[in-house]
C-alpha cells in the first residue's frame, strides 16, 4: 500500500479531530480499500481482517484528539495499522508457545550470563525475533509462519504447499538455526555492552 495513493485533504482531517463523524465516514471509504488489502498480505492465515480493520477505525476514532493536522495523516493511520499486525502475530506466538521456548532455550545456551539476560527486555527480544523472521528466505518465512504462528502441522503446511514434508521439515530447521545462531549473536553484543 502506498501513502501517495492515499491523499486524504488537511480539511477533512482537521473536522475528523473535532469530532465530526461525516468526515470519520468519509476517511473510512477513502481508505478502507488500501487497508484491507494491505492486511490480507500482511496477517497471518486464518485471520479475519474485516474485524481487525473495524478495531484499527475504532482506534482511530478513539485517538483522533492525539493526531496532529499538519502532520502526515496517512502515517499516522500507517503506524495503527502496523502496530494491529504486529499486536496480531504476538498474540499468535505466544498461543503457540514457541517464543518461549526459544527463550528458554537462549538462557540455557548463556547459563552464566543470566542476571544479564534477566536486564534484557523480554519485549526487546521479541522484537528481535520478528524482525529476523522477515529476514528469512521467502519460501522458508512462509513455512515457518505456517507452522509456528498459524500452528499448521508439517503434513498439513506440505499439503498447502504442494512440497515434501522433507522439505517442510529441513526449511523450520534451518529457519530455527538462523533464529538461534542470530540471537546468539544479538545477546552477546548486549552482554558485552553490560
Amino acid at each position: 500500500m502506498s501513502r501517495s495513493e492515499l491523499n486524504i485533504e488537511k480539511e477533512l482531517v482537521e473536522q475528523f479531530i473535532s469530532g465530526n463523524e461525516m468526515a470519520f465516514e468519509l476517511i473510512f471509504h477513502q481508505t478502507k480499500g488500501k487497508l484491507k488489502g494491505f492486511l490480507k498480505k500482511m496477517l497471518p492465515y486464518g485471520e479475519d481482517e474485516e474485524s481487525i480493520l473495524q478495531e484499527i477505525y475504532l482506534n482511530l476514532w478513539a485517538s483522533r484528539k492525539s493526531i496532529n493536522a499538519d502532520k502526515n495523516f496517512e502515517s499516522y493511520l500507517f503506524a495503527i495499522v502496523r502496530n494491529m499486525v504486529t499486536d496480531v502475530m504476538r498474540k499468535r506466538l505466544h498461543k503457540q508457545k514457541h517464543l518461549e521456548e526459544l527463550y528458554s532455550q537462549l538462557k540455557e545456551e548463556h547459563e552464566n550470563s543470566l542476571d544479564t539476560l534477566a536486564m534484557v527486555e523480554y519485549s526487546e527480544l521479541e522484537k528481535k525475533i520478528f524482525e529476523l523472521i522477515e529476514k528469512l528466505p521467502e519460501k522458508r518465512q512462509l513455512i515457518f509462519k505456517l507452522n509456528r504462528i498459524d500452528g499448521l502441522t508439517y503434513k498439513e503446511i506440505a499439503r498447502k504447499l504442494n512440497v515434501s514434508e522433507n522439505t517442510v521439515d529441513l526449511q523450520i530447521r534451518s529457519a530455527l538455526s538462523f533464529l538461534r545462531n542470530e540471537m546468539n549473536h544479538f545477546l552477546h553484543i548486549l552482554f558485552c555492552c553490560f
